[in-house]
């Protein structure tokens, strides 16, 4: 039976509405004012639909010829449901293709499938509406408390069930501020910067004044709040299986969405890209996943970090099982992202390619003010919730493995040649697992495993914590913890309070494993029993790995966790560490990667069985 789109939305609310009321997995470890239910209140509800209905299947066209316009009427055409598949071969792109909405498509696999991208503007593959909402809004006069699913508003004109609202306040200046250690962003919001903080909620009624959404409010809204809608051109539209080959023309993203709902990225490769890998806009409960993004021709600071970058209120995102290679910086919050979640992400050799050897944040928080975003089950070099234009607050770190350097590998360049994998060396500058700058408070850390044997060989030494103003040595020496400091070459910092730093007073640590003293930290009086997860209450499907491959226990990382090859034996390789290191490379150096081969858990469902057949005697 099928249920009517209709009634499984309902039943949705429903069960986010049951999840909220019960108990969540870190009740009795994070105090509920640092935390939120992340569970059934990120992604795609009841997944990544797998789409059967083939609008139409393309063939690349010969030689040079722009395959775009053909592409795109395919998916313009496509009935809801539907999919537009992409056979194998090199398909040639001088524009931007656009996925509407319930649409899919579809390649033959990332190393099968291949858009050789020529042209410019803001994505090869774009989603949504393209435009920000409008500054403004409705005053919001009740209901802006934490936890609240309704509000009253002074007008409700223009408001209607299933659309999108967000909800931001001038800032706090008592934890709120634009005014970081590179001046005042005021470009860190639509209203110059002063409504730094803020989520994005979906309308589910409008009755007179009073208006009904979901999700629940992160915290309380009390300083003049204010309801803004956010304009969404796409729902449920996806892209699957395939590469983009970047050239260097001029486009902004591989994959752009801004204003979207409930679309993907799975599958995919970025091979190089011309600015970032993935942008994602004023947009709601869409997914990153499955996913390799190798390489760019950017490896430095600026309107771009050849990155994912998750920005301007989007809220309820999950960016899951991705392997993130040679970037600058590798998954980014920026400028008010809100409840969305990080999970078991692989980054490794990211450089700058104009500052000699410093680690640079594989994990970043940047720019006023990300906030109650989880990261779990990740593995890389660095988390650095940075002080450079402002302020970041209630972001948990969970069974994470934070290395504290990287390996540079050359080319250290900004253009496309050879990766020599035999010739890479250690970072020895500004190596700091943990860098939790000024103006970053209530941050959670919670059965993490911070830190090398081999990096601490390698670099010189290992230190468990330094706390502002206490000197910090920029060369050889590896940090579990920093906190406090302004910017990586910053070694006395500017504690944002007299005697103590904020960043540390605020800062919540449990069960985190230190390489440096071979030990984990447990706060007083709260329970050293931990789940497996935050955010998901089983195993997930890419836990099941290629069958040649050994077994990942589950949870992966954390104090209870034994045996594994990481620090103490307390964390094994993620699944998409473990499809990094057993996928060949291809003469360039990249992988040949295809995520069905990975992760054989995410298979799609075979064929439904024919029905109403009788048998025939013969």
């Amino acid at each position: 039976m099928r249920i009517k789109q209709s009634l499984w939305c309902s039943l949705v609310v429903l069960l986010c509405v049951f999840a909220d009321a019960h108990a969540q997995a870190w009740s009795g470890i994070l105090d509920p004012s640092r935390a939120i239910n992340w569970l059934n209140n990120v992604g795609i509800p009841g997944g990544i639909p797998y789409r059967t209905s083939v609008c139409a299947t393309i063939t690349p066209p010969s030689g040079s010829t722009d395959a775009t316009s053909g592409i795109q009427t395919a998916l313009n055409s496509c009935a809801a449901n539907g999919v537009v598949i992409l056979s194998a071969g090199t398909f040639r792109i001088n524009g931007s293709i656009r996925i509407p909405s319930n649409v899919t498509l579809r390649g033959a696999g990332a190393n099968q499938t291949i858009l050789d991208a020529h042209g410019s503007g803001n994505g090869v593959i774009t989603f949504g509406s393209g435009s920000q909402p409008s500054a403004g809004g409705t005053s919001i006069t009740a209901g802006a408390t934490a936890g609240s699913t309704s509000i009253t508003v002074s007008s409700a004109s223009g408001i209607s069930a299933g659309s999108y609202l967000m909800i931001t306040e001038l800032n706090d200046s008592s934890f709120v501020t634009t005014n970081g250690t590179e001046g005042a962003c005021n470009w860190c919001d639509i209203w110059n910067g002063t409504r730094s903080r803020g989520q994005i909620v979906e309308v589910q009624s409008v009755s007179s004044n009073t208006v009904r959404f979901l999700p629940a409010l992160y915290s309380a809204y009390s300083h003049t709040p204010l309801a803004t809608p956010v304009p969404i051109g796409a729902k449920y539209a996806g892209v699957e299986n395939l590469q983009i080959y970047a050239n260097r023309t001029g486009y902004t993203a591989n994959f752009y969405m801004q204003g979207a709902a409930y679309c993907w990225i799975k599958g995919v490769e970025g091979n190089y890209a011309d600015g970032d890998h993935v942008e994602v806009y004023s947009s709601y409960r869409g997914e990153i996943r499955d996913s390799y993004f190798s390489s760019a021709y950017s490896h430095g600071p600026g309107s771009t970090d050849a990155d994912v970058f998750i920005v301007s209120k989007t809220t309820g995102f999950l960016v899951e099982n991705n392997i993130l290679e040679r970037l600058h910086v590798s998954l980014l919050t920026n400028w008010g992202a809100a409840g969305n979640v990080f999970g078991y992400n692989y980054s490794l050799a990211n450089f700058d390619s104009g500052s000699g050897d410093p680690l640079v944040g594989n994990f970043m928080s940047h720019g006023a003010h990300p906030q109650f975003n989880l990261w779990e089950g990740n593995v890389g070099g660095s988390y650095y919730p940075d002080s450079v234009w402002g302020s970041s607050s209630h972001n948990t770190f969970f069974r994470s493995w934070v290395i504290g350097a990287t390996q540079y590998c050359n080319p250290i360049s900004d253009t496309r040649s050879p990766i020599l994998w035999n010739t890479c060396t250690w970072s020895t500058q500004a190596d700091v697992a943990m860098q939790i700058a000024q103006y970053s408070t209530y941050y959670n850390f919670v059965a993490n495993v911070v830190g090398s044997p081999q990096v601490a060989t390698a670099v010189g030494s290992e230190v468990k914590q330094a706390i502002s103003p206490a000197n910090r040595n920029y060369d050889g020496t590896v940090y579990d913890y920093t906190f406090g400091y302004g910017e990586l070459a910053d070694s006395n910092g500017n504690c944002s309070s007299s005697s103590a730093c904020s960043p540390y007073t605020t800062a919540f640590i449990h069960g985190d494993y230190s390489n440096a003293d071979g030990s984990p930290t447990w706060a007083s009086g709260v329970t050293h029993t931990l789940p497996a997860s935050f955010y998901r209450s089983a195993q997930p499907p890419f836990w099941t790995v290629n069958a040649a491959w050994p077994t990942i226990p589950w949870p992966a990382i954390g104090p209870d966790v034994t045996g594994g090859t990481g620090p103490g034996g307390h964390a094994y390789a993620i699944p998409a560490m473990a499809c990094y290191n057993n996928t060949p490379k291809d003469s360039n150096g990249l992988l040949t990667f295809n995520a069905s081969t990975c992760y054989v858990g995410t298979a799609p469902p075979p064929p439904a069985a024919p029905t109403n057949l009788t048998a025939a005697p013969h």
